[in-house]
């Protein structure tokens, strides 16, 4: 559901985006969330040479135990990737949109310091940090229909928290209301480059 999330964005394409710090590598693991546990392949120990966390990590119930088993998967001087979504804002369509968003921005994230804070995250789990790019993409609203999809697939894409029914609603209802021809929801993303 992710990736294919991801390719409806604008403003580039978000995978290879995400991917490009491990374009060269190989083995790269891609872990998934299930049932809140980060589901990493530490069957070899030390045999990853790239792993990418694409809008997983904010998702994880413990973070302490996802560090332990990337740093079993990934090899010494191998690279982790971690994609995550914006929350603050930082560009003028974020500030347009900001009383819209307060419900996603302040909402009932599992793992909050694994969004715009997630590099002191990668520091103290003896991580450095080489890179912190955050890129705006958006998402096309051109009705309000889309703008319904919007509310129920941000979610289950993992870039929005899991939302109350009423606030989703509320928050469908607002965004049907600036959808339009020209209406593109900034999907704010952060992507960190760090090294074992």
């Amino acid at each position: 559901m992710t990736e294919v999330f991801l390719d409806a964005l604008d403003g580039g394409d978000a995978r290879a985006w995400a991917a490009a710090p491990v374009r060269d590598l190989e083995p790269v693991l891609l872990p998934r969330v299930v049932d809140g546990r980060l589901d990493v392949d530490t069957t070899v120990r030390g045999a990853a040479a790239g792993i990418v966390l694409l809008l997983v990590l904010h998702r994880t119930a413990d973070v302490d135990a996802a560090f332990a088993d990337l740093r079993r998967a990934l090899r010494p001087g191998g690279t982790l990737v971690v994609v995550t979504p914006s929350v603050s804002a930082r560009s003028v369509a974020d500030l347009r949109w900001r009383g819209v968003l307060r419900p996603v921005h302040r909402g009932p994230w599992r793992h909050r310091s694994a969004l715009d804070d997630a590099s002191w995250l990668l520091t103290a789990a003896d991580f450095a940090v080489l890179g912190d790019d955050r890129v705006p993409f958006a998402l096309p609203l051109p009705d309000a229909a889309a703008a319904r999809r919007a509310v129920d697939a941000l979610p289950a894409a993992g870039i929005w928290p899991d939302l109350a029914p009423d606030v989703r609603a509320e928050l469908a209802q607002r965004l049907a209301e600036r959808a339009g021809p020209t209406c593109r929801l900034p999907v704010p993303l952060r992507r960190l480059v760090a090294r074992r």
